[in-house]
């Protein structure tokens, strides 16, 4: 749940990053939401701020109804997991009963705007910020989602694997970790990761949006590069696999040597821009023009920023 690392201290002075696929993707997606979301949002949760870095800190976390419930979904099955690792059972009913009154109680507070005061804090959505139409049926849409997804959350044959997996096997659980690529942090948080009895490693990443092939294959190769890292892995006893919880799809990654030289190369490529604009934040060059807005209007539509990036 790659969006989390955005919590991080990202930054520190003279340049120096840290670099997470949520980031790099940002790069690539928007410039201008880029720069809003690592330096314009600096300072933004200090009382004494001015308004207009106030707006972006708080504009920064605002989460659309489909992040919710992705938030709302992983939150669940991690107690779930973190229940069976007690030795503790966990109904899927008590599960959907539970995210049913998140979501309930985070819906009254961001449409209420409690979220403007703490806005790291109080979930707030962009659909109640920007006063976005949207029918009640959508809203009950996106709770059956939620409870869908738990629902296959229990029933695939993989969390059956994991239950009846010895404690001692799991490797991560929704784990912050960070490996080191000439210099720079590259931060993860995988899902859940445990050890096979046929001594293979399987990294899981619960997802509940559609597939994307292309940015999944980064982050499942930058998840390669930090098992093997951090837990000294050969990369071809390594299975990396995206859940699909709104189908019960599952791909499958079996990674290579080659596929993770070419994520790092990727890496590389990437940290070196992010390093060019992060010394024209440094140098005091805030010139607009650094940070050009992308070209496809269709994305402005359902950006957090919307209100203080206005196109002409």
């Amino acid at each position: 749940m790659s969006d989390q690392l955005d919590l991080w201290p990202e930054d520190a002075p003279g340049g120096r990053i840290a670099w997470s696929v949520s980031r790099h993707k940002r790069l690539g997606d928007c410039l201008r939401k880029y720069y809003l979301q690592h330096y314009g949002s600096r300072g933004g949760s200090k009382p004494d701020a001015p308004a207009e870095v106030r707006d972006v800190y708080m504009l920064k976390h605002l989460r659309s109804r489909h992040m919710w419930v992705g938030e709302v979904v992983h939150e669940m099955a991690e107690l779930a997991l973190s229940a069976w690792r007690r030795g503790d059972t966990v109904p899927v009913a008590a599960l959907v009963e539970r995210g049913t009154r998140r979501m309930r109680a985070q819906y009254a507070d961001s449409v209420q705007r409690f979220y403007r005061d703490r806005p790291r804090y109080v979930r707030g959505l962009m659909e109640h910020e920007y006063d976005d139409t949207v029918s009640r049926e959508e809203w009950r849409a996106q709770h059956d989602r939620m409870e869908r997804c738990l629902h296959t959350f229990f029933d695939l044959e993989i969390t059956a694997t994991i239950r009846e997996t010895p404690v001692w096997q799991w490797l991560a659980l929704e784990s912050f970790g960070s490996f080191d690529v000439d210099g720079t942090t590259v931060m993860v948080k995988p899902d859940f990761a445990w050890r096979a009895d046929n001594d293979r490693i399987v990294i899981v990443d619960w997802k509940t949006g559609k597939p994307r092939p292309n940015d999944e294959w980064l982050q499942m190769a930058v998840y390669g590069l930090f098992a093997r890292s951090a837990w000294g892995l050969r990369t071809e006893i390594l299975d990396c696999r995206p859940v699909y919880l709104d189908t019960g799809e599952i791909s499958m990654f079996q990674l290579s040597d080659d596929d993770l030289r070419t994520a790092l190369d990727e890496i590389r490529v990437s940290v070196k821009e992010m390093k060019r604009l992060a010394a024209l934040v440094v140098d005091g060059d805030l010139d607009p023009e650094a940070f050009p807005k992308t070209d496809d209007v269709s994305y402005c539509n359902h950006c957090n920023f919307r209100r203080v990036c206005v196109r002409p």
